[in-house]
């Protein structure tokens, strides 16, 4: 699996990837906060063609531009416990005000275990409550996309509607219990990626939650 890091400073920071098989040229785009245009471009450049949008979560800082990747083609994936989160733009109870207007809907709805083929590579599903109750992973060979579950030194915040420390906990002990970790690399949802093996013997998860 291919791996090109988007990064957007102006929106807290938030990363999209583009993941794609290079025999193949099939791609995807995971979390789509910002990007459209830029991520248009290098799949352009490189004769990518990106047919799925693959999101950790619903809030809106990954979500604005699900609705312009529709647009275009792509099938947007989500868990269905944060399907009604997308619906109303990512902002639950009016958290963020602008955000309806990045309304939209998931064309396919995920669970835990799930297998997503990218060409001939695959993507599985692992579902992290805690953030929000859908969110979830992405686990390829190599690599983990983790959303605002997990990152460099820290986890994901807990105190907004329909999160949970309990789930949190769970859902990083889940993760640093996966085979292999050592040889995984954390792409989070914000910052700079990291090793699972490093934050299942460091990440203050272990003992903040």
């Amino acid at each position: 699996m291919k791996i090109l890091t988007f990064n957007f400073p102006a929106l807290m920071g938030v990363n999209s990837y583009l993941v794609y098989d290079g025999k193949t040229l099939s791609g995807a785009v995971v979390d789509a906060g910002r990007g459209f245009k830029e991520i248009s471009a290098k799949s352009a450049e490189l004769g990518i063609k990106i047919e799925k949008v693959l999101l950790t979560h619903a809030h809106f800082d990954h979500i604005m531009d699900a609705g312009k990747w529709r647009a275009a083609g792509a099938k947007v994936y989500l868990h269905s416990l944060d399907g009604m989160l997308m619906k109303s733009g990512g902002a639950p109870d009016g958290f963020f005000g602008a955000a309806p207007r990045f309304a939209t809907e998931a064309d396919v709805y995920v669970k835990d275990g799930d297998e997503i083929k990218i060409g001939n590579e695959t993507l599985s599903v692992v579902h992290t409550p805690g953030h929000t109750p859908g969110s979830v992973c992405y686990l390829t060979e190599g690599a983990l996309f983790t959303g605002d579950t997990l990152f460099a030194d820290s986890y994901g915040r807990v105190d907004f509607p329909g999160g949970s420390a309990s789930e949190m906990r769970d859902s990083l002990k889940k993760l640093f219990s996966l085979p292999g970790k050592d040889g995984i690399d954390v792409y989070p949802g914000h910052e700079g990626k990291t090793n699972l093996g490093y934050e299942a013997e460091h990440n203050p998860g272990n003992y903040r939650l």
